[in-house]
Parts: C-alpha cells; sequence; structure tokens
C-alpha cells in the first residue's frame, strides 16, 4: 500500500528482536547498567526475557565435575574464577548466584568465601549456597553476607551460622535453611535483621525446640519440615496466608496460631493433633481454600464445615474412622488410607476425587470391610447429584471406567484406587495420565450405548498408529509405544467381576491390552 507522494505504508510484522541471537543480546545488556532498565527489556519478546535471566544468573554445581576417580576439585575452581573474572566482572549487579558443593573441605572454604564476597559486590538478589557436610566439617556462612543489603533471597543447606548476633538484611524476602543446625537465638536474629521477611522456610534442621514469630509483618508463607526437636510453633502474623507444619513420625508438635484470619493454605502434619485440637484450630481461619492433613494419627472424627474451603487432602491419618464435610464450594477431595473409614460429604460442585485405599488395618472382621463397602457406595451416590461425574477404578492389574456412578457395585477388595472426576474431556486425559503410569492388563468401560467417551476411547486403541510420531522428540514415550495389540468385546470375565448394573441403559466394554516391555525408570 503506498500513500499519495508513493511511500510505502506497509507495516513490517516480523518480530526482529526475538530474531537477534543471543551473543547480540548479551553484548547490548551489558551497556545496561541500572537493574530496573535491564528488568524492562523483559517485556520486548519471550527469548529476549529468558536470555537476559540467563545472563544475570550463575550456578555453580560441584556435581557436574564429578568422575569415577572423584571431583575434580581443581576444575571446578577454574570454571568459577573464570566465571567470575569473564562474565560477572562486567557487570553492575547479577539476579542470582548459587553454590553447590558436594565435596566440601577446609581448603575449599577460603575459595568460597572469595567467590561470595564477589558475588556480594556486585549487588546479588539471590543467594543460594548448599554445602553437603563431610564428618562433622560444616561451612561457616562468613560475616559479609549476613549483612549484604541488596539480598533479597537466601537460602542455606548444609551450612553453620557463627556469625549470627548482628544480621542486618533490610530488603530480604526469603529465607530458607536446610539441614542446619539452629537455635532461637539464631532465629530471633533474623527475625530482628530482616523486617521484610514475606516467606520463611526451614527443612530438616534440628537444634530449635521452640518457634515464636509475631514482628514479621509481611510475612506471607511459613514452612516448616520435620525440624528434630521443635515441640511448640507460635505464629502471630496477621498476614500469613500459606502454613506448612510436617512434624517428625515420634514428637509431639503444639501449633498456635493467632491473628491468622487471612490464612488460605494449611498443611499439617501433627500426630498429636486431637480431634478437639483440629476444632478449636479449624474456627480459627475462616476463609481457608486448602487443607492437608497428613500422618495426623491422634485424628479419629472429622468435621469440617466451610463455605470457602476448596480442596482438602488427607493422606494415612491411620486412625479416621469418619469424616464429615459440609464445603459448598468444595471442588476437589483426596483421600489415602484404609477402607473401613466412612464419608459423609455435602459437595456440590466436587469435580474431582481421589480415593487411594491401602491393606486394611489388623484385627479388622470381613464382615466390617463388607459393611464399609456399602457406605463407601452410599458415599459415592451422594456425590452424584449433578449425573456428571465419572469415576475410574483401579485394582491390581485392571482399570474401570464408569460414566455414571450408579452403574456399578464396588468389589469388596482392600486395595482400591478411585479416581472421580468431572468432565469427558478431562477423563480422557486421565486415561492418558493413568496409562502413561501403569499398564492394566484389561480396560472396562461401563457406559450408555451411545457414549461418545467410549467411541473415542475404541479410536484411540484400536485405530492407533503402528510406529506413532507423537513423542518423536522426548526420550521417554508415551503408552502408544509400547501397547502392542487390544482386544475389544462387549463382555468378558474381567469386566464381569465389577458386577455392573443390570439396567438395559447401560452396557460394559471392555478391552484386553497386551503390552511390549517398558524401559527401566
Amino acid at each position: 500500500m503506498r500513500d499519495g507522494n508513493g511511500v510505502d505504508e506497509r507495516t513490517d510484522t516480523v518480530d526482529r528482536i526475538s530474531e537477534l541471537p543471543d551473543p547480540i543480546i548479551l553484548h547490548i545488556l551489558s551497556f545496561l547498567r541500572c537493574p530496573k532498565d535491564v528488568t524492562r527489556t523483559s517485556v520486548l519478546s519471550k527469548k529476549w526475557r529468558s536470555t537476559w535471566a540467563s545472563f544475570l544468573s550463575f550456578d555453580f554445581d560441584q556435581k557436574s565435575f564429578t568422575t569415577p576417580g572423584g571431583v575434580q576439585q581443581a576444575e571446578f575452581k577454574r570454571s568459577v574464577e573464570s566465571s567470575l573474572s569473564t562474565r560477572i566482572a562486567p557487570l553492575a549487579w547479577i539476579q542470582k548466584f548459587g553454590l553447590h558443593i558436594t565435596s566440601f573441605g577446609p581448603k575449599l572454604a577460603r575459595h568460597i568465601d572469595n567467590w561470595l564476597c564477589a558475588a556480594i559486590t556486585k549487588n546479588v538478589k539471590e543467594l543460594e549456597i548448599s554445602v553437603e557436610r563431610k564428618r562433622r566439617r560444616r561451612y561457616i556462612v562468613p560475616r559479609i553476607v549476613l549483612a549484604a543489603g541488596s539480598l533479597t533471597s537466601l537460602k542455606l543447606y548444609g551450612c553453620k551460622l557463627d556469625n549470627f548476633k548482628d544480621i542486618r538484611l533490610p530488603n530480604l524476602q526469603h529465607l530458607s535453611m536446610k539441614k542446619m543446625h539452629i537455635n532461637n537465638n539464631i532465629i530471633q536474629s533474623f527475625v530482628h535483621g530482616c523486617p521484610m521477611i514475606e516467606d520463611l522456610r526451614l527443612v530438616y534442621c534440628e537444634g530449635l525446640e521452640g518457634l515464636n514469630i509475631s514482628t514479621l509483618v509481611k510475612l506471607n508463607r511459613v514452612e516448616i519440615h520435620q525440624c528434630h526437636g521443635l515441640e511448640r510453633v507460635e505464629i502471630e502474623a496477621a498476614n500469613l496466608e500459606t502454613l506448612w507444619c510436617c512434624g517428625t513420625k515420634f514428637q509431639l508438635c503444639n501449633v498456635i496460631l493467632n491473628c491468622s484470619k487471612n490464612l488460605r493454605s494449611l498443611t499439617l502434619k501433627d500426630t498429636g493433633m486431637t480431634d478437639e485440637l483440629f476444632q478449636v484450630q479449624i474456627n480459627k481461619f475462616p476463609v481457608l481454600e486448602k487443607l492437608v492433613l497428613m500422618g495426623c494419627d491422634a485424628l479419629e472424627m472429622l468435621t469440617i464445615l466451610s463455605k470457602n474451603l476448596k480442596k482438602l487432602v488427607l493422606l494415612r491419618c491411620e486412625k479416621l474412622r469418619e469424616a464429615n464435610v459440609d464445603a459448598p464450594n468444595l471442588q476437589t477431595f483426596e483421600y489415602t488410607g484404609d477402607k473401613t473409614c466412612s464419608f459423609s460429604f455435602t459437595a456440590p460442585k466436587l469435580q474431582e476425587a481421589k480415593l487411594y485405599f491401602e491393606s486394611s488395618r489388623k484385627g479388622v472382621s470381613k464382615t466390617h470391610i463388607d459393611g464399609q463397602s456399602k457406605n463407601l457406595q452410599k458415599f459415592l451416590l451422594a456425590l452424584n447429584r449433578s449425573k456428571s461425574l465419572k469415576l475410574v477404578v483401579r485394582h491390581k492389574k485392571d482399570m474401570l471406567i464408569s460414566e455414571d456412578l450408579e452403574a456399578i457395585e464396588l468389589p469388596p477388595d482392600r486395595d482400591l484406587k478411585l479416581e472421580i472426576i468431572h468432565p469427558a474431556t478431562k477423563l480422557e486425559d486421565l486415561v492418558d495420565i493413568l496409562l502413561r503410569k501403569t499398564h492394566p492388563e484389561t480396560i472396562s468401560v461401563v457406559s450408555p450405548s451411545d457414549s461418545q467417551f467410549l467411541k473415542r476411547l475404541n479410536d484411540k486403541m484400536m485405530n492407533r498408529q503402528e510406529n506413532p510420531t507423537c513423542c518423536r522428540y522426548y526420550s521417554r514415550k508415551c503408552w502408544r509405544h509400547y501397547l502392542k495389540d487390544v482386544k475389544s468385546g462387549d463382555s468378558s470375565t474381567s469386566a464381569r467381576r465389577w458386577r455392573s448394573s443390570p439396567s438395559t441403559l447401560y452396557k460394559t466394554t471392555a478391552f484386553k491390552l497386551e503390552w511390549s516391555r517398558w524401559p527401566e525408570g
């Protein structure tokens, strides 16, 4: 298109910025001395964004220099120091600096100190120091790290803190400590010296008997995973939204939360959590959307009344006998444990449920288990109000898919995996996921005679390519590459064992599958 003067006014739609080679992009970035200017370039294109992120992030892993003869210490040192002099030295600042040491000794400590000092002089934002201890030797975090004003994230794994009395990290937002010996004095030094902390994580730490936090006004997320010796956790944080508190198996931990009315996600592993203590805690969180209880072995009867809860997960709570849930907005429910637990649900918006039943407790009679199977059947029917839920049942090497929860009667077996999902399109996705993980001998489908899902599944099974090209660029192939043969029919021994409904509206179609050997791993 030309204007009146004959000038071409066509718009060039080619994204020439994305076409620039990485070396040119990095050369351009090297002239930008202001961190904000570098960050602003991320809006130019996806490629530009990923390039500048790699340009400013540096991770050094000693594991990469391991040979059958051991760690090549000299080569690792040369690699780090070469990067410091050629890649990092010209920069005004760096986003991330990570050191992962797998073979630590006193001679290496001095080099680590120097490397960290070089990163901090470049106003590093995110610092990660991971040092696997050798015997009783631990790397001592230098004082310069604990006074780095530029740091927004600090992750320490396997290190030792000797110089913690004067911690000053005014911009620190994320603090993570793993496999370290810490005490209350160390925690309080971080609390007082890092007022902007939003995310605090303690994983497999020891030496801490009690955790008391009340002055971090921006604290949004806390994760505590199996810290040996920890007996009491008390948190007062008005803005706390996510809490993980997973105690050790043989130790009780008293968790007290105050002024946490904004808590939306709670994950607890507490062997001492009784029915009464749970009710006291759960009533404090009116906007809770996600609740995960795992290994809460003292719980026997669970009652949850919540209008905001969207996801509920119960994992291996050994004594749990009964769960009563009234949650009008619940969308996802997951349970792993004994089949003798009975459920009562009011959840009209439920879209997905996973029920994984493991071997029953010793001493439970078969009559009792059969009775619980009937209760489970009632529970499934109670969920069927929307008439659109689908059921997937896995048992040993058999899989059954029912398009109506009323169409089958569950077998009394103890080891069952049930998955209930909502729309048919998700059901097809689920079949793909299941066949990637397992290779059942039979898949039985209980469906109406005009089922579209059955037709699509039949087409997927029977009309698959002999040499599929779906995973051309993946080293681990999907199930289509290992399925040798499929036989289909309206009745079979494996299908009849599920005792499908006698209703003439439904039929059972069985697929018998033959697989080639799957690769290990």
